[in-house]
């Protein structure tokens, strides 16, 4: 009789080798995570280029004129985008929980700005593939369009001539608004907005997609990763989105840096006086 033999693994081989498959996944998916990031932030940083080269162009085929960070300014001054609109052409609500702002309308919002008539038609130019955290404090949806431009040019800077050392005055910023969409301009507190005030101070989020940095696009159309040095920058924003009633960066009661004083860390200065070397508004 012949006789039978057992070829299966024993309990010991099946534990190594689910010991072996658990270290690979150890090993495996952090690089994996690692490299979507990477990936992440090569995407964002060839929009912002393209976004701040065509914000350049612009400017050179019309004496000089620059695209205008506010959405709610006339075509003739040149918003680069508008605000998000329904369907019907209604305009979305900032803050409203109903309906949500949805993808397409962002989009049609992108539309009617400057920036797409001018050639910059891919939607996907807009949004950073990065930014999949960054949602509405209201109607809870993930905001589209990532980028916005300071709040100066356009404003206090009508025309190219007049921005100082272009190369290292930035015009494209990841920005975090915790409201239904980024509304297109990002502010930032310098010492010629506040003579009370000799310091630079944040006003208007950032967004950090991208582990400790995040990209921002220049006046002369190059764009560059910048690593964020400061403990604070991070907290801040962490702060900011666990706080729903905080809508604001402002220095008023219920805006975040009215609120966050308290927690500020001494010393964390190096991004923001980072951020106000490359403000473009020079008084």
């Amino acid at each position: 009789m012949k006789k039978f033999i057992n070829k299966g693994f024993t309990l010991i081989e099946l534990l190594v080798v689910l010991a072996i498959i658990a270290l690979l996944l150890s090993i495996i998916i952090p690089a994996v995570k690692m490299a979507k990031r990477k990936a992440a932030s090569a995407v964002c940083l060839v929009n912002a280029k393209n976004l701040s080269l065509s914000w350049y162009t612009y400017a050179g085929a019309n004496d000089g004129r620059i695209m205008s960070s506010n959405p709610n300014d006339p075509p003739s001054r040149g918003p680069w985008v508008k605000h998000p609109e329904r369907e019907d052409r209604t305009p979305c609500g900032e803050t409203a929980s109903y309906p949500p702002v949805t993808d397409d309308d962002e989009k049609r919002g992108i539309e009617k700005g400057m920036m797409y008539q001018y050639g910059v038609d891919s939607y996907d130019t807009y949004h950073c593939p990065g930014a999949t955290a960054h949602k509405s404090k209201f109607d809870g949806t993930t905001i589209f369009r990532s980028y916005s431009i300071p709040t100066c040019l356009g404003n206090k800077i009508r025309k190219f001539h007049e921005i100082n050392s272009p190369s290292l005055r930035y015009n494209f910023v990841e920005e975090g608004d915790g409201r239904n969409f980024n509304v297109g301009s990002w502010d930032f507190y310098t010492p010629s907005d506040n003579p009370n005030r000799p310091e630079y101070y944040w006003r208007d989020p950032i967004s950090i997609n991208h582990g400790n940095s995040g990209i921002l696009g220049f006046c002369d159309g190059h764009a560059e990763v910048r690593v964020w040095m400061d403990s604070d920058t991070k907290a801040r924003l962490d702060f900011y989105y666990q706080r729903p009633d905080i809508v604001s960066y402002g220095y008023t009661p219920g805006c975040l840096s009215y609120e966050f004083e308290i927690l500020r860390t001494i010393g964390q200065i190096n991004d923001t006086e980072y951020m106000g070397r490359g403000w473009a508004y020079r008084k």
